[in-house]
């Protein structure tokens, strides 16, 4: 078993699959296979063992690591964290709360947690008061800084990935200490985008599939239909741009969204000293 050296936090739908690909096909890195353990927020009743069971056991990576968004938002996990490894570094990845909530609202809608004729922003907000409160960024990284230094954690900025991939890897890469030259293949991936299930019956045969293939041992025939194009023509079939399923937030809740982040953005401007008139 292999201790993690790195972990990315979160918070959720603020490109931690990006962040998850261009670290998958670093030389360097040893990444758990399944991107979001959970180990933290949702498993710690597995125990320890269950948990590095995930990491490697090699010895030739120089750094070890996986990405947990739900880790960055849920009150206990600091506190865990630490008391098992004080000497993690720890990547964090933020968005415009706003627009984070909306792609939260796609989200919950594509995997079924939220159904029905009205899928709106404003359904979804009564239905989930997460949205919200994820979006708190301050909030939760003065809980995060209560039991870690600055120094063991890189935050970034979506908007910051988007505009410049290639050196918002590199900060990445230099931080965790590996090799910042690398070029992932996985650099310029639309990684996650939001979107829902034309055919839901489908899909859940697609995912039967998968986990038949990958029990059997012969993960290798998947990955081979994906480089054929088999990924590319299912995604035409089946998936629909999120935009597609939900009509256009009403003008007055973006502007109270905004009103309820305003505290927030302008505390976390203090925190990193940094002005976010971008989000505004």
């Amino acid at each position: 078993m292999k201790q993690p050296t790195f972990i990315g936090i979160g918070a959720q739908k603020c490109a931690s699959t990006w962040i998850y690909d261009i670290l998958d096909d670093h030389p360097d890195v040893a990444l758990s296979q399944q991107k979001e353990i959970d180990f933290f927020s949702y498993h710690y009743d597995h125990g320890l063992q269950w948990y590095e069971e995930k990491f490697s056991a090699t010895g030739k990576h120089v750094a070890s690591g996986e990405i947990s968004p739900s880790y960055f938002h849920e009150p206990g996990v600091p506190e865990r964290l630490l008391r098992h490894y004080p000497e993690v570094k720890l990547i964090v990845s933020l968005r415009n709360p706003v627009q984070r909530a909306i792609s939260n609202h796609l989200h919950e809608i594509r995997i079924g947690h939220l159904t029905g004729d009205d899928l709106s922003l404003e359904r979804g907000l009564k239905n989930n008061p997460m949205y919200v409160e994820q979006g708190l960024y301050a909030k939760h990284l003065r809980r995060w800084f209560d039991h870690f230094p600055r120094e063991q954690m890189l935050i970034l900025l979506f908007e910051d990935i988007v505009g410049d991939r290639a050196e918002s890897a590199r900060r990445i890469y230099r931080f965790l200490g590996i090799d910042e030259d690398h070029r992932s293949a996985a650099l310029n991936n639309r990684s996650n985008p939001s979107y829902a299930n034309r055919y839901k019956g489908l899909e859940a045969f697609r995912k039967g599939v998968r986990m038949a293939v990958c029990r059997l041992g012969f993960d290798f025939v998947w990955d081979l239909a994906a480089k054929l194009g088999m990924r590319r023509l299912y995604n035409r079939i089946n998936k629909l741009s999120g935009k597609c399923i939900i009509p256009e937030p009403e003008k007055t809740t973006v502007h109270k969204l905004m009103s309820e982040f305003s505290d927030d953005i302008t505390q976390l401007e203090a925190i990193l000293s940094r002005d976010l008139t971008i989000w505004r």
